[in-house]
């Protein structure tokens, strides 16, 4: 399910004078509901997503926390927001990051476009890239996984 789809039904629910609406995609369940703090559950993803009343969409207050997938040993980049994932700056440029390379708190190791607006993601530690985990046009959800660090 892409960003755009999601927000298309909560601006269809919004609108209407239902309390909940479930809808089941092939790979994918959503549930929304006018009651403060329920709990939504996509199932493809392993996400939970809080919704809360709103009186728009375009005020839709929706928080996504992403389920620990993580052990000890293992260390990510993860996505700060949702969005298209990019590994470069234009398609003609190479990626920030590869496979094998070092990077260090604060170097730019992909973008996410959210909204038209281009969004640098930093490393948020030192480290050494042992996969890239997302294909470059694919969209994120908040907290996935985007690298993985040794």
């Amino acid at each position: 399910m892409q960003f755009e789809e999601l927000k298309e039904l909560i601006a269809i629910f919004e609108a209407s004078d239902m309390s909940d609406m479930k809808v089941n995609f092939d790979n994918a369940s959503i549930h929304l509901s006018r009651a403060k703090n329920q709990t939504v559950h996509t199932d493809n993803i392993g996400v939970v997503q809080e919704v809360v009343n709103t009186a728009a969409c375009d005020s839709a207050n929706v928080q996504i926390k992403a389920e620990e997938q993580e052990t000890d040993a293992e260390r990510y980049i993860k996505a700060p927001i949702v969005g298209t994932f990019y590994q470069a700056a234009s398609p003609e440029k190479p990626p920030y990051v590869n496979v094998g390379d070092r990077v260090k708190k604060g170097d730019i190791v992909c973008i996410i476009e959210a909204m038209k607006f281009m969004n640098e993601v930093t490393s948020e530690e030192d480290g050494e890239i042992l996969e890239v985990l997302v294909k470059d046009g694919e969209f994120v959800e908040f907290g996935a996984p985007l690298f993985k660090l040794n």
